[in-house]
């Protein structure tokens, strides 16, 4: 346990080194089950033991007693090196993304809420935080089977997480479903995942009986979705990281059937450079380096899904494409 002063308050932290995206992050608060939250949705960091190894980020979170009320009320904002962010009534999140740190405090009652810091706080705080300690977050879902790691990516509602869970389903690991982070590991590119639920669309309950069992709710962004812990739900397994071998080009038609074609890896690095949002100003480095890293995946094999079927039927041409590349 650690003393500092923030302002005039001193307050008795716990303090945790964890690891998202193979970066070490300082985690604080002073409340002790907001971190077992974060211990349990972010693995420990090793070889931080020493006092004076330094962690890429800090987060601070304070829990003090407030009147506002904990109902949902999600609003963010940014200017250069400084940003905010609300979840609820009852919370405020200020980063300096110059220092690397930030700071929280939120309500007694939010900090009782783990399902809304495991599917939304903790993954917001991170994406925001990971220009800077160099990590690419690109909106594709990843798999991995014998080592060997897939992205899948495509435009919203192109059917990417459903799919996921059809490959998953045929025991593929699941890395993520939605957001994937990429980080360098060595000469090599690695793409991690963090443990929020699966989040599927009304849909999807046509083509997985297993959501029979659940209902959908509106998400942080106000849309209708089902979001299933995919372990409870499917069944699947669950790999934090893995090299990435493949890059696969969802894109929904019109017509019946599946098509599968081979394309260039300029292609499909493009398409996700496309997803990496432009930093402007003093954080432009910042983007400079993720699109570097992105443009390190040259020598990965890129296909382009072509479909409108039943997911199973997808997954299983998918999966006999895959096997030829392995």
């Amino acid at each position: 346990m650690n003393s500092v002063a923030i302002g005039e308050m001193a307050l008795t932290l716990c303090s945790q080194r964890l690891l998202f995206a193979g970066q070490p992050i300082l985690f604080r608060t002073n409340a002790p089950k907001i971190a077992r939250y974060a211990g349990d949705f972010l693995p420990e960091s090793r070889g931080m033991e020493s006092p004076s190894a330094k962690a890429r980020a800090t987060i601070t979170v304070h829990v003090r007693e407030t009147d506002e009320p904990c109902e949902s009320a999600p609003w963010f904002r940014a200017r250069g090196y400084f940003a905010f962010a609300r979840f609820t009534r009852a919370d405020s999140f200020w980063f300096n993304l110059r220092a690397r740190e930030v700071y929280g405090v939120c309500s007694p009652e939010l900090a009782d809420d783990y399902w809304r810091w495991r599917v939304h706080i903790f993954p917001a705080l991170l994406g925001i935080l990971s220009a800077i300690i160099d990590v690419a977050p690109v909106h594709a879902a990843c798999l991995v089977r014998r080592g060997a790691g897939v992205l899948l990516a495509g435009q919203s509602g192109a059917g990417k997480s459903t799919l996921t869970v059809a490959m998953a389903k045929r025991g593929y690991e699941l890395v993520s479903d939605d957001w994937t982070f990429l980080s360098a590991v060595g000469s090599k590119v690695a793409a991690w995942g963090i443990p929020v639920p699966v989040k599927l669309l009304p849909d999807a309950g046509r083509f997985f009986p297993e959501l029979m069992a659940y209902r959908a709710t509106n998400s942080l962004n106000g849309e209708m979705a089902y979001e299933v812990l995919p372990d409870e739900c499917f069944g699947i397994s669950r790999r934090l990281q893995c090299a990435v071998t493949a890059l696969v080009l969802l894109e929904r038609t019109t017509k019946p059937g599946c098509g599968i074609a081979w394309i260039s890896a300029a292609e499909g690095i493009d398409h996700l450079a496309r997803e990496i949002e432009p930093l402007e100003g003093s954080l432009t480095h910042c983007y400079e380096r993720q699109i570097d890293l992105i443009r390190r995946l040259a020598d990965v094999r890129c296909l382009r899904v072509s479909f409108n079927g039943h997911p199973d039927s997808v997954a299983e041409a998918l999966d006999v494409a895959l096997a030829v590349m392995r």
